[in-house]
């Protein structure tokens, strides 16, 4: 791989600083590192010794961890729980000098936290409390206050890890409206309701999320170019790119197809690999790169953030002392 040509791209990306604006589910990854030594006298279960406890930006604050360290300008528009969770993401978003101007605070709902208990990298159990409780007047609020940004942005991202903010209606009006200024619009989607990303930019779904979409296998090339194209049209996108984990990437714009293929690298946890992968493509997309060139900086993006355990942004750390 030639990091010199990653590391020309990446100063493209810095030099223009696209302003981004990033929507959808936030959620705060609490990772309890310890060590285990012994077998519970009660049950047959292993006692995790406490060590450490850490908070990361999860879901869409993923997203725009990983929009900051490329170089955007990133908006963070998402709604948390008025709780002590909601407390500590936003101070997670103020250290990235992200503006809070976007995120609501909600009485309704409680703010999503998964936590993941670790012992020497190995996860040994997840706890998830998802958010439940949104009403209407949540999304309305946040939909009125993205009304007057939108004029200022280069680019929209929609992260939908479907946990409650990105309704039909929020969506559809961000759409909508970023189309008639001429914003294109990244998505990656989560669900069954697809119909609400219709007429976006591109749609950046795995592998798994586009089989159950279309109800079919994808085993090679062939069959991602068929269901690439299937989903362009189904939902009259400008393009689709469909991730396939170790295998890379499929790109399809009706006028191209590109299969973009990664490195040998071992895989540690593949959570976050897909913020990685939408944060990078928009923002190249947004700097002026070539298809091709942002898909190689995708791919490498990526590629970077699955060596290590636990959600990880990427940093210019993980390429600097590459090809030296």
């Amino acid at each position: 791989m030639d990091y010199q040509k990653i590391k020309i791209l990446l100063d493209k990306v810095k030099l223009s600083a696209p302003k981004v604006l990033v929507l959808g589910d936030i959620m705060l990854d609490c990772y309890i590192n310890g060590s285990v030594r012994r077998i519970s006298p009660e049950a047959p279960v292993p006692i995790l010794d406490f060590e450490k406890e850490k908070y990361i930006l999860g879901g869409v604050g993923n997203v725009a961890h990983n929009l900051v360290n490329l170089g955007a300008e990133v908006k963070l528009a998402t709604i948390i729980g008025n709780d002590s969770e909601g407390e500590i993401i936003q101070g997670l978003i103020k250290k990235l000098r992200i503006p809070l101007d976007y995120v609501y605070s909600s009485t309704n709902i409680n703010t999503t936290k998964k936590t993941r208990f670790i012992s020497k990298s190995t996860q040994l159990l997840r706890l998830d409390n998802d958010s439940i409780g949104f009403e209407s007047s949540d999304h309305f609020y946040l939909q009125n206050k993205l009304d007057d940004m939108l004029s200022e942005i280069d680019c929209v991202i929609i992260s939908d890890y479907d946990k409650g903010v990105c309704s039909e209606t929020l969506i559809k009006s961000v759409i909508l409206k970023s189309n008639n200024k001429k914003i294109p619009i990244f998505i990656d989607p989560k669900g069954e309701k697809w119909s609400k990303y219709t007429n976006s930019t591109c749609l950046t779904p795995n592998k798994k999320e586009a089989e159950a979409e279309l109800k079919i296998k994808l085993k090679n090339d062939l069959d991602y170019e068929k269901a690439s194209k299937l989903i362009l049209e189904k939902y009259k996108l400008d393009s689709c790119l469909i991730t396939r984990g170790s295998e890379g990437m499929t790109f399809n714009s009706n006028t191209e197809i590109i299969h973009q293929k990664v490195g040998e690298k071992e895989v540690f946890d593949v959570s976050g690999a897909g913020d990685s992968v939408i944060a990078s493509m928009a923002v190249s997309f947004s700097a002026g790169l070539t298809i091709k060139e942002s898909l190689e900086l995708s791919s490498i993006v990526s590629s970077e953030v699955v060596r290590f355990v636990g959600t990880v942004p990427f940093s210019m750390k993980m390429i600097n002392n590459k090809d030296e």
